[in-house]
């Protein structure tokens, strides 16, 4: 839809800039308190600058129809177990996810728990574009939420780790996990050393957490570690290290779950969801021990819808963005951690198994900075180079090509069993692309 607010995770920019700038936010909380009679809404939010006075923004928007509660800093994934647990209307955090502090976003879950469907998206655009300036109002008094029951329900999930002598490193990014993490790990008894969990608002994601696995690996040297984790601003993805720094990424955490719930989850159904993202290794490696991998668009969103299509309970993408839709409704990076952890123990495994056991195919992406669009599906020259690939490459390569939903910018993914594929090829679609639609070039 044209002019939807939305892109691949919510609504981000720069904070201060459209739409997060007051006007715009006064306008957004207006229309979503219209969506549902005197609507119940749960607000929470990530350590950037920016957070509070978005949120009171919203709040004024969102005026005096509206029951609002505020969880305070809190990660995506406790945003959304809250929403469904407490009986909220809406869940509505504000977060920028992985990206600098300078940037910030709002994602809207229903009341069960889930990001809202594209109807809702294009609904809530829509409205937003017809309705005029709206005049702050002072909402209801604000209930405080404690993040109790979030913590009640991480607990539950891992409390059979009590005892386990692996000791792990965390990185919590200086983001939402950075006040959870300490007392979660004491609770559970876990012997961790976590590091990044100074928040100041401006050091989110600044050289730690999941999108800089250089610190992680630091992290896991210094401290002597058996197992390293590393989370995003809002913690609801994760990435893992072995105890020699090798990075693990979403598609080791989809192998090693799966095989655990294959082998100790009744309703596992013996189907994994993922994205066009997802490596062929992967795909290899579960078709090998019977379990069919589906992909979808990028976006957890979009992995969780067709989970419920499908009936299948796990899923994510290479970003480590993963759903155990058993236990959560979203990307949950303590969750993940947990159930990683309990797969190593149940098959007397270190991390460094998981990268034996599972071959990932040499991949890589190149973004090309583009001055105009043209649509793909028409576009001769690039159809019949990629049909050319495939023809010659067979199953033994892949090619995506597709716009980002979130930047003027053009994504290639190659990927092959053997990369000197993608060394003779990537320069061809790239030069292509540059020389047709092309402003700048960057990887």
């Amino acid at each position: 839809m044209k002019d939807n607010l939305f892109g691949t995770d919510g609504i981000r920019s720069t904070a201060g800039a459209f739409p997060l700038d007051e006007a715009s936010l006064l306008k957004l909380g207006a229309v979503i308190a219209h969506l549902t009679p005197d609507p119940a809404i749960l607000i929470a939010r990530d350590t950037r600058a920016s957070g509070a006075a978005i949120e009171a923004q919203l709040s004024q928007g969102l005026g005096r129809r509206t029951r609002i509660a505020s969880a305070g800093v809190l990660p995506t994934s406790g945003l959304a177990y809250l929403t469904r647990k407490l009986n909220f209307d809406f869940g509505i955090m504000i977060s920028a996810s992985h990206n600098p502090f300078s940037d910030n976003g709002i994602k809207i879950f229903n009341h069960r728990g889930e990001k809202i469907c594209q109807r809702l998206e294009n609904k809530i655009s829509v409205d937003f574009r017809a309705r005029k300036k709206t005049t702050p109002a002072r909402p209801q008094a604000i209930t405080a939420i404690a993040n109790g029951y979030y913590q009640d329900f991480l607990y539950e999930s891992g409390r059979d780790l009590a005892g386990q002598k692996m000791k792990i490193a965390v990185d919590c990014a200086n983001g939402a996990a950075s006040s959870i993490t300490a007392p979660l790990c004491r609770r559970l008894g876990l012997n961790a050393a976590i590091g990044h969990a100074r928040p100041n608002g401006r050091n989110i994601n600044a050289g730690c957490g999941s999108t800089f696995p250089r610190a992680l690996k630091k992290l896991v040297a210094e401290r002597k570690a058996d197992l390293g984790m590393a989370f995003d601003g809002d913690a609801d993805r994760v990435i893992f290290s072995d105890r020699s720094g090798n990075i693990l990424e979403g598609d080791h955490a989809l192998y090693i779950l799966a095989r655990y719930l294959n082998d100790t989850e009744p309703s596992f159904n013996r189907m994994v969801v993922g994205t066009v993202m997802g490596n062929l290794g992967l795909e290899r490696a579960l078709n090998a021990i019977g379990i069919e991998f589906l992909r979808t668009g990028v976006g957890d969103k979009h992995v969780y819808r067709l989970m419920k299509k499908k009936g299948a309970i796990l899923g994510g993408e290479p970003s480590g963005h993963i759903i155990l839709r058993q236990r959560q409704t979203t990307g949950d990076g303590f969750l993940t951690a947990l159930f990683f952890m309990k797969a190593l123990v149940f098959f007397h495994n270190g991390a460094d198994e998981i990268l034996k056991q599972l071959r990932l195919f040499p991949q890589q992406t190149v973004s090309i900075r583009i001055r105009r669009r043209k649509d793909l599906k028409t576009w001769k020259t690039l159809r019949r180079a990629a049909g050319e690939f495939d023809k010659k490459n067979g199953g033994q390569a892949r090619l995506l090509i597709r716009y980002s939903g979130t930047e003027a910018k053009l994504r290639i993914m190659m990927e092959a069993r053997d990369r000197d594929v993608i060394e003779k090829n990537m320069p061809i679609f790239q030069s292509l692309v540059e020389n047709e639609i092309g402003d700048q070039h960057e990887t």
